[in-house]
């Protein structure tokens, strides 16, 4: 399929009937904003894996149309090898034209690959460059890659990655449209701040990165059915790390309104939230997950809010808090006592939700 998807990019217009020697006098630059650079790192296997994306697949494409067609006609091939022709590719970087085949270029099954071999935090500044390649290169990165991605900078605190990501979402093809890569970051800035004790400077970072992810929402159309920013795990998260950000560094305090303005947005939304619809028939890890990652942080917002200055005052929204906690904590523990315990690891967000609830 890679291969087909590559074959459509390079359609392109017929031939010039003007000969392949006059292709020898272009030495246009390459459009260097196409093309990444990367940061050398401590592992040789991830320089050399870098280096093949880029000379195979990101400096081709990163070529104007002429000199990139030249290298992928095959009747051209003989003239590259016997007269080479070398094109500048920045003011400090020349690139040799050669002959290339569809078959050689570099698969959409070895993106992962490169993934895997990132560790260090220096392989990281890497990512977003590598991630611009493959969306200038016109190589599909998929909804579940991007989720690998999110779980393995979550779990090294590079979390602020994935939302650079999504900040240059025309360069490097992630968009926050998609509902399941979006639940899943904002599953991580509650993790992020489950694992502070809801206290200190993480919450705030985590309360920063969650209000950045929503102002690049607000960059998408204003849809409650296709937006996240609508749905109640967005809002419950802002909820969330706002109070406890409030209750850590302000005594509870709300001077903005904030606190109390999430909770209002929350109420307004909770249909869309479906808590109270439960899975029947067969055991579904995958669903389960899911609504545990949509529900968890709304919960435990909802139950800090109680504890910010000024919610006792209003009547009204204690009353429509009150009855949608007691809602939203039998629909958490309905779908954790649906896990059986052989299946326990297949549902990842299980363990901080249980939490909440004093399990183990």
């Amino acid at each position: 399929m890679a291969q087909l998807a590559l074959g459509r990019a390079f359609q392109w217009q017929s031939t010039s009937r003007r000969s392949v020697a006059a292709f020898s006098q272009i030495r246009n630059y390459a459009s260097q904003s196409a093309i990444p650079t990367f940061t050398p790192t401590a592992s040789d296997e991830l320089n050399q894996a870098l280096a093949r994306w880029r000379q195979d697949l990101f400096i081709p494409f990163g070529l104007p149309k002429r000199q990139r067609t030249s290298m992928f006609k095959e009747k051209h091939a003989r003239r590259l090898e016997d007269e080479p022709i070398t094109v500048n590719i920045s003011e400090n970087e020349q690139y040799t034209l050669r002959p290339l085949k569809f078959s050689e270029l570099p698969k959409s099954k070895e993106i992962i690959d490169v993934l895997r071999l990132m560790e260090a935090a220096n392989d990281y500044k890497n990512l977003v460059p590598f991630m611009s390649g493959l969306w200038n290169s016109q190589m599909t990165v998929s909804p579940a890659r991007w989720q690998y991605l999110v779980r393995k900078t979550g779990s090294i605190g590079r979390i602020a990655l994935i939302v650079e990501c999504a900040r240059q979402g025309s360069r490097t093809g992630l968009s926050l449209e998609n509902q399941d890569i979006t639940e899943r970051l904002f599953f991580e800035f509650h993790r992020m701040a489950h694992q502070a004790d809801f206290k200190g400077p993480r919450v705030a970072k985590a309360l920063a990165l969650a209000k950045q992810t929503a102002d690049i929402m607000d960059s998408y159309p204003s849809n409650v059915s296709s937006n996240p920013k609508y749905q109640p795990y967005v809002i419950g998260t802002l909820l969330e790390l706002s109070a406890a950000r409030a209750l850590d560094a302000f005594g509870g305090k709300d001077e903005t309104n904030e606190v109390l303005n999430y909770v209002r947005k929350l109420m307004a939304s909770w249909p869309l939230g479906k808590f109270d619809v439960l899975e029947s028939g067969e055991f579904d890890a995958a669903r389960v997950d899911q609504k545990l990652l949509r529900s968890v942080a709304v919960y435990k917002g909802l139950k800090l809010s109680t504890k910010i200055q000024g919610f006792a005052n209003d009547k009204a929204l204690q009353g429509a808090v009150a009855p949608r906690l007691t809602e939203l904590q039998k629909f958490i523990a309905k779908q954790l006592k649906s896990i059986p315990k052989a299946s326990s690891d297949s549902v990842p967000s299980a363990e901080l939700a249980k939490l909440l609830f004093g399990q183990k």
